[in-house]
């Protein structure tokens, strides 16, 4: 069996007690066309924006874009992963797209503490995602229900998918 980025990864998380406001965070990716394609067959969106090439070549873009919502998933992966982490509970998201996404394009995913409910356990982050250029290709906000206990595991083991 092929081992995987997943065969090595620690999870934790920040518990609602230890968020302040302010608080930030960043990651990055590269978008890839192995993740539109995945991303396609998981949504079912096969707009051939983007997908075709040719197609897109004679779009306003010139070439294919990545799904919004994959911005959106990039977000939810921030949140599940680095803040606050593991035993989150994703409640909602606004998003406004203002930059389309390309393929090789390097995206900086940043989420800030902006408000905290106690009773709830509820944490308000403002989510940015800019391109390699400094453009804000994505904004919005979340709305997070943050675990009170430090938890940390490993990461799932995911299977091998082959793209032909």
């Amino acid at each position: 069996m092929r081992e995987t980025l997943s065969d090595h990864i620690m999870l934790s998380n920040i518990p609602y007690q230890d968020l302040t406001l302010g608080q930030t965070v960043s990651i990055e990716r590269v978008v890839t066309q192995r993740e539109i394609i995945l991303f396609a067959e998981t949504s079912g969106d096969l707009n051939p924006i983007h997908l075709d090439s040719e197609y897109a070549a004679n779009t306003v873009f010139g070439q294919p874009i990545a799904h919004g919502m994959l911005c959106g998933a990039f977000i939810s992966t921030a949140i599940a992963m680095h803040l606050p982490g593991q035993g989150s509970v994703y409640r909602s998201q606004s998003m406004k797209f203002t930059q389309p996404v390309f393929v090789n394009d390097r995206l900086t995913i940043t989420l800030t503490v902006t408000e905290k409910k106690d009773k709830l356990k509820l944490v308000k982050l403002a989510c940015s995602v800019s391109n390699q250029n400094q453009k804000v290709v994505a904004k919005g906000e979340a709305s997070v229900i943050a675990s009170e206990k430090t938890l940390m595991m490993a990461a799932a083991k995911l299977p091998e998918i082959t793209i032909k």
